[in-house]
């Protein structure tokens, strides 16, 4: 059975954070205001490093600059295959495989977009490099080398941010797409070579009333994912 769950308001506590937060794909264009994002920045800065390295930084795009990086990634995404500063993962193990499909076309169902029909799915595609049509987003980038510990560092960073945005009403969609043409991003920003584009997200407030919004992505069950010792 499908699960359907609000996300237009606060969430009032961290334990509702984490239960109710999921993957926004259709924004308010309200803006997000300044205090709004002062709260948001001065808790997720709290996240864990390896020895407090801190190996993050945040490149926050709105209005002009928003739009312009919106299309500049559109034009890539048409023009050739991504190129990501780190290769993605190729090969996942069979049951995950399931669960990325299954959850593929849940999410067709609910957008409205026949499985066959290529050119819906295209665009929907698409629309990540548009942000979701969110009134911002958030690159995060780094200068360190990239390795698996930077990876865990800069996860348990964004983690913070998407649960402090749920507390705050926020609505978010984290993507490796954002990560997939990073010279145009460093073009775009005037990055130093040296600084990596790793992912980012779409941010801002839910759409009302959005069937979208309300998906909720189904977990494993327990018992097949952990196991007690004593």
């Amino acid at each position: 059975m499908e699960e359907f769950i609000n996300v237009e308001e606060k969430a009032i506590s961290v334990a509702e954070a984490i239960i109710t937060r999921h993957s926004v794909r259709e924004f308010s264009q309200k803006a997000i205001e300044q205090s709004v994002w002062d709260e948001l920045l001065n808790l997720s800065k709290r996240a864990p490093s390896w020895k407090n390295s801190q190996p993050w930084k945040l490149r926050i795009l709105q209005g002009k600059s928003k739009n312009k990086m919106a299309e500049s990634l559109v034009n890539a995404a048409k023009a050739g295959p991504p190129s990501p500063e780190n290769p993605w993962p190729e090969n996942y193990p069979a049951d995950a495989k399931r669960r990325m499909f299954d959850l593929g076309m849940k999410i067709y169902g609910v957008a409205g977009i026949d499985r066959k029909d290529k050119a819906a799915r295209d665009q929907f595609m698409l629309n990540n490099f548009k942000f979701f049509d969110a009134p911002a987003a958030i690159f995060i980038t780094t200068t360190f080398d990239l390795n698996f510990y930077v990876g865990i560092d800069i996860g348990c960073f964004l983690q913070t941010i998407l649960l402090s945005a749920r507390a705050l009403g926020l609505g978010t969609c984290p993507q490796a797409a954002l990560g997939a043409f990073p010279d145009v991003v460093r073009k775009e920003l005037e990055l130093q070579p040296e600084e990596k584009v790793i992912c980012g997200l779409s941010i801002g407030y839910p759409k009302e009333e959005s069937q979208l919004n309300r998906y909720h992505t189904p977990r494993e069950p327990l018992e097949n994912m952990v196991q007690f010792y004593n």
